[in-house]
């Protein structure tokens, strides 16, 4: 289909923007995934080739005739052309959830309309209606104040709002807690009454440490018989494909947690065990036995399983699917294991950040030092 602009055309049903134009006799082609980036390639081939003389003479008119997108837009094309290419899945995965918390505000309205004072509303408001930390809020404002300087580079917009300071106040954190033994005990004993599978995969859970979108990714392959141990090389992750919400099997979430985990001979067995009881046979370990959307258990199905089975233990409703990460990281530290060692089994960034986040989480072994130490 043409379009008002010489040697452009529009192809929908690929949803790009072609140059065409003869060049030295011969014809040549560029897609481009916007209008504003056909004009672009248009407007370098002309100068390059001295190609069109009214073309070259209106090039800076056609330079400020940008269309500004709306928010939503700008932000998925931001994060498809910048982002996704160089990130792993489970960062993709926070930009669209970035995406979908702030667009269903403000997602209707071109970005050079949306003000400095629109976004400090929109971003305290946050804040305070979810009781967010104030570092969490800063990381999406970084985001679209990242967004904002792409199109400036581009010459579509020229201010950036957020180049002024976003006000937050400072939220006390909440610090999640460990399972206790006896929580740890109860939850599985729970679990094992209301399904072996999910009881499987709690128990590699208590066992390993590893986080839950790299043990729903497991595969086969990944199970070593003879060294007894499960092999994490990838991670389950959330993103938007042809405009449709899904998982994603990608990378771990860091290069360090590529690694080997050792497991015990029972939980090797109850593993193998999966195999054959297996309504249907697919690469992955853990399946959902009516799901048909996914060969692997998908993140959601993991996560209700875990709130039905914590309700019907009566445990605390504080604790969480990844108190289960913390409860291995505790017991693992409070047994005298280094902490380097801690974090090459759970995949950790650093022993810092380790450290940073769990010294808390134990608060059973804080009060048995103080008896042993003080009381």
């Amino acid at each position: 289909m043409r379009t008002k602009h010489k040697y452009i055309t529009y192809r929908q049903d690929k949803e790009t923007y072609i140059v065409s134009m003869t060049i030295n006799s011969k014809k040549t082609y560029v897609t481009c995934h916007s209008l504003e980036e056909a004009i672009q390639k248009r407007d370098s081939l002309v100068e390059l080739h001295k190609l069109d003389k009214n073309i070259i003479g209106g090039l800076s008119s056609h330079r400020v005739d940008k269309v500004v997108p709306i928010l939503e837009e700008a932000f998925t094309e931001y994060v498809e052309k910048e982002i996704r290419p160089r990130v792993a899945l489970s960062t993709y995965s926070k930009y669209n959830l970035t995406k979908n918390n702030y667009c269903k505000h403000l997602g209707n309205i071109k970005i050079d309309r949306i003000t400095h004072e629109s976004w400090q509303s929109l971003f305290s408001s946050r804040q305070e209606k979810y009781h967010l930390a104030r570092s969490y809020i800063i990381d999406d404002v970084r985001r679209f104040k990242a967004m904002y300087n792409y199109y400036i580079n581009l010459g579509i917009v020229k201010d950036n709002p957020l180049d002024k300071p976003i006000k937050l106040h400072n939220t006390p954190k909440i610090k999640r807690r460990a399972f206790t033994e006896e929580e740890k005990e109860i939850f599985l004993l729970t679990a094992k009454e209301y399904d072996h599978k999910f009881f499987t995969i709690f128990s590699l859970y208590f066992s390993t440490g590893a986080r839950r979108s790299e043990l729903l990714a497991l595969q086969w392959q990944d199970i070593d018989t003879f060294n007894k141990c499960i092999r994490i090389r990838r991670s389950i992750g959330r993103g938007t494909v042809n405009g449709k919400f899904t998982e994603l099997i990608g990378n771990t979430k860091t290069v360090g947690s590529v690694r080997d985990i050792p497991i015990s001979g029972d939980m090797l067995n109850m593993l193998l065990s999966l195999r054959k009881e297996a309504y249907k046979q697919t690469d992955f370990v853990f399946t959902n036995t009516h799901h048909i959307k996914y060969d692997h258990m998908s993140l959601n199905s993991i996560q209700r399983a875990f709130r039905i089975i914590a309700d019907k233990a009566g445990l605390d409703k504080c604790l969480s699917i990844h108190c289960i990460r913390h409860y291995v990281a505790s017991k693992l530290i409070t047994n005298g294991v280094d902490l380097s060692t801690v974090q090459s089994i759970g995949g950790w960034k650093s022993p810092s950040v380790l450290l940073s986040v769990y010294a808390h989480s134990n608060e059973d072994a804080k009060r048995k030092a103080l008896e042993k130490t003080l009381f």
